[in-house]
């Protein structure tokens, strides 16, 4: 049955849900048929939602079409989607946080990693601290890899936060060998954590890492090199 055609204002709130269960649903069921005829009614609801100002089915609709292209990496179409369509602004806090997070992911699959980074921030700047641990422990650990892919070092206390100290603890490893800048070293720890790092579907982020590695490991160069005077070297030469 459709949702689309109930106009009733109060009930959008409960229609919003409906949506996401019977996504949800679809997605434990794994069937290709099912997905594309829920993809082309949820577009389709999507563009009736819009018609109706009806912000809350809008707001999830729009992020789980974004789930849904993100889960079966058709990332050019999920950003095609990004670009074509605008996010409400009195949507929910909960929904804002969502579409900040795919908004991110996308852009890191893209190499845009500066977006990324900075819907990143903001989605767990605004995230609820008092629940969704596993949705905070997601983005965080994006966030994590996508500054890795910046050349930058995260934080040590971030590994550390209440709740997410097992969780991270993979990425704690990883960002460690980046710093050593041993690729050998690298390739070992990745390696060792790839199953997992599949399950948190961040392998292919991570897989691009290799070259950071060697950017730490010559920086290390230049700098214990850097210390040497000449001097010091015809002196060490004979």
């Amino acid at each position: 049955t459709s949702l689309s055609g109930v106009s009733s204002s109060s009930l959008f709130p409960l229609i919003a849900r409906m949506y996401r269960y019977r996504s949800l649903v679809a997605e434990e069921l794994n069937d290709a048929s099912i997905t594309a005829s829920l993809r082309e009614d949820m577009s389709k609801a999507h563009n009736m939602a819009c018609l109706r100002r009806d912000v809350d089915s809008q707001a999830t609709l729009l992020n789980l079409m974004l789930r849904d292209l993100l889960r079966h990496s058709q990332i050019e179409q999920a950003q095609k989607l990004l670009s074509n369509s605008t996010f409400p602004e009195s949507a929910s806090n909960n929904q804002l946080c969502r579409y900040l997070y795919h908004s991110g992911r996308i852009q890191a699959l893209r190499l845009e990693y500066t977006k990324a980074f900075s819907n990143l921030s903001q989605c767990l700047r605004k995230a609820p601290t008092n629940t969704g641990l596993g949705f905070r422990i997601a983005a965080q650990r994006l966030l994590v890899v996508v500054q890795l892919l910046m050349g930058e070092i995260p934080e040590r206390h971030v590994f550390f936060a209440k709740g997410m100290q097992a969780e991270l603890d993979p990425y704690l490893a990883i960002t460690q060998a980046v710093r050593q800048g041993d690729l050998a070293v690298f390739t070992k720890v990745v390696s060792e954590r790839v199953n997992r790092l599949r399950e948190d579907e961040t392998y292919t982020l991570i897989s691009r890492l290799a070259h950071q590695v060697v950017k730490a490991g010559l920086r290390k160069l230049h700098v214990s090199y850097s210390r040497l005077s000449l001097q010091d070297v015809a002196d060490r030469l004979g």
